[in-house]
C-alpha cells in the first residue's frame, strides 16, 4: 500500500493539513427560489499563498482564499467565503532548495483539499455552487515568503 500524502516525483510530503480559519455567508432570503440556479452570475475568487520556513527542512504554507459571488441580474450578493488552508511539509530531497519548486510541488499536493472544502461548502451552504478550476502554480508570479 502506497502512503498517499507522498508524492514519489516530488520533493516534497504532506505531513499535515487542516482549516485554519472558515467563513462562509448565504445573505439569500429563504423565498429567492431563482438566484440559487440562474447562470448569470459574478464569481470573483482570489487566492494567496504564504511560505513559513522552520527548522530540520521543513516548512508551512496557508492558502488564503477569498470568494464573492454576486448575480449580474440584481447585483445582490449570493454568497460569500473566506478560507485558510494550512499545510505542513517535509523537504525529502534536500539536494533540492529551490523555494519557488518546492512550493510549486506542496501547492499540488495541498489545493485538491481546499478545492473540495469550498466545492463542498458552497453545495452545502444554499447558495450558488462553485467549483474551482485547476491552477498551474508554474505560472505563479509571487508567493509570500
Amino acid at each position: 500500500m502506497s502512503n498517499v500524502n507522498e508524492n514519489k516525483s516530488s520533493d516534497v510530503k504532506l505531513i499535515k493539513h487542516f482549516i485554519k480559519d472558515l467563513s462562509f455567508e448565504n445573505p439569500q432570503n429563504i423565498n429567492e427560489y431563482n438566484a440559487k440556479y440562474n447562470n448569470d452570475n459574478n464569481i470573483e475568487v482570489n487566492m494567496n499563498i504564504l511560505h513559513k520556513s522552520y527548522e530540520n527542512s521543513h516548512f508551512s504554507l496557508v492558502l488564503k482564499y477569498i470568494l464573492d459571488c454576486t448575480s449580474k441580474k440584481n447585483n445582490k450578493k449570493l454568497c460569500y467565503l473566506e478560507l485558510d488552508y494550512f499545510g505542513l511539509f517535509k523537504i525529502i530531497n534536500k539536494d533540492r532548495t529551490d523555494e519557488k519548486v518546492l512550493t510549486e510541488h506542496a501547492l499540488n499536493l495541498l489545493f485538491p483539499f481546499s478545492k473540495e472544502i469550498i466545492e463542498n461548502v458552497t453545495r452545502w451552504g444554499g447558495a450558488i455552487q462553485v467549483s474551482l478550476n485547476d491552477v498551474d502554480f508554474s505560472l505563479i508570479k509571487k508567493i509570500n515568503y
